[in-house]
């Protein structure tokens, strides 16, 4: 699915989660969606897919305008996104397995295909032996395997992973990282994070300020995006002169286009 974001600002009541956020994702994007706690990340990836309405801008996927599709369109498109969420979000009273089936049983897929692709998918992140163990008797990395199986199990073009690698020690998050590359391949991957993860070395960056979309590209070579502090003109709300300070050098000035909130 090719996806887009054009001009895309939420509101909650009087507080702006996100301001004028404008992003082409195309087919095969890996990416990091970056920034500190409150920037919007969580918002942003949500508003790509479906789960939070545009106060102002449009998500588009192929071309069309999310807001204007129909229901049944909505969900149609829908089923080409697997959701990775901070919590595991397991059923205690299922097992792995029934727990990587639920999504696809919902979708009337029949029982013995959806038990079939489970399998498949939780042999893939090297979990076959806990399919039918429930979810208390589960380590936290095994949960966030679970948890990305489950949001495999549908095929989905499309992964959006929020923030994955929460109260992990290095190790699993390693672990977890390596499970996101190796199921991703091909298709579309965006990691929600507070900062870069070493294990997860993905080619491009996306990095939120305040609602604001203040770099798109390549890693920074500093490696900590916190490190950049912008200098936003009163004159000019559209661009912000930010200065990247690496570490023990000055830093150099650069222009970061943005968008005015609406």
């Amino acid at each position: 699915m090719d996806l887009r974001a054009d001009g895309l600002t939420v509101r909650y009541g009087a507080r702006q989660v996100l301001s004028g956020v404008s992003c082409a994702l195309p087919p095969g994007t890996q990416a990091l969606v970056l920034g500190r706690s409150g920037a919007g990340k969580t918002t942003l990836v949500k508003a790509l897919a479906g789960l939070v309405r545009p106060t102002e801008g449009r998500v588009l996927w192929d071309g069309q305008d999310a807001a204007r599709l129909t229901a049944a369109e909505r969900r149609e498109q829908q089923a080409s996104f697997g959701m990775v969420f901070q919590t595991d979000a397991l059923f205690d009273s299922m097992t792995v397995l029934e727990n990587v089936m639920a999504p696809l049983t919902r979708r009337h897929v029949p029982e013995a295909e959806a038990r079939a692709r489970a399998s498949d998918v939780l042999r893939a992140v090297g979990l076959s032996d806990a399919a039918d163990t429930l979810p208390e008797r589960l380590s936290g990395g095994m949960k966030k395997r679970a948890g990305i199986a489950r949001a495999l199990a549908a095929r989905p073009s499309v992964v959006l992973a929020d923030d994955p690698f929460a109260g992990l020690d290095p190790g699993t998050a390693r672990q977890v990282a390596r499970v996101l590359l190796d199921v991703s391949q091909g298709g579309t991957l965006l990691v929600v994070a507070t900062e870069a993860p070493m294990d997860l070395p993905l080619p491009r960056w996306l990095y939120l300020r305040s609602g604001r979309l203040v770099h798109d590209g390549p890693p920074r070579p500093s490696g900590r995006m916190h490190r950049t502090r912008c200098r936003h003109d009163a004159k000019r709300a559209s661009t912000s002169r930010c200065h990247v300070a690496p570490p023990g050098g000055r830093g150099h000035s650069r222009a970061a286009a943005e968008s005015a909130p609406g």
